[in-house]
């Protein structure tokens, strides 16, 4: 009967270990920092929504000057998100998005925007594959008229090859004996 006890002691302290132990984990893991509050979309005014959608439109036409080929409103670099809170600031003040945009070519010059303009010597820019386009499909044309063409003639018509005059074959068999 005493090592029954025993073995009942021994249960019931290992009970009691295993059943204080997540209370123990529980306090060895670090507090989590709580987030800031989320601002709830359903709050929102509807002016502020349209106000916000309306500049990220215009910052996802505008380059962003660290990155360079990432639209600001991608980015995440410090000056791509003050870009983006100016560009909702002359919004706010009451900017056209074309007013906006001009305000930033007038600071960074026109490679700040993702889209050149269509005006001037940026039109051989819009304009310039499109002729490649066509020159190749031109080309692609022509060539394969000609290879067609080419290729349906009687085998007649292929050119023998060269007959070698008595000297020159006399001077080849004997450059070959020769070596």
């Amino acid at each position: 009967m005493s090592i029954m006890k025993r073995r009942l002691g021994s249960i019931a302290v290992l009970a009691a270990f295993l059943g204080a132990a997540p209370l123990v984990a529980q306090d060895a893991v670090p507090a989590q920092p709580e987030a800031p509050p989320q601002s709830d979309p359903a709050l929102m005014d509807r002016a502020e929504e349209e106000l916000d959608a309306k500049a990220a439109e215009i910052a996802a036409e505008l380059r962003c000057p660290v990155c360079r080929n990432q639209a600001v409103v991608e980015s995440n670099a410090e000056l791509s998100r003050e870009m983006q809170a100016l560009v909702r600031e002359r919004l706010v003040a009451g900017d056209s998005p074309d007013e906006v945009k001009e305000y930033f070519v007038s600071r960074y010059g026109e490679w700040i925007l993702l889209e050149p303009q269509r005006r001037g010597i940026n039109w051989v820019v819009w304009i310039l594959p499109f002729l490649a386009l066509a020159a190749g499909a031109v080309l692609a044309v022509i060539l394969v008229r000609k290879w067609a063409a080419a290729g349906s003639g009687d085998e007649a018509a292929v050119e023998p090859a060269a007959v070698l005059s008595d000297e020159n074959e006399r001077w080849i068999r004997e450059a070959i004996r020769n070596g």
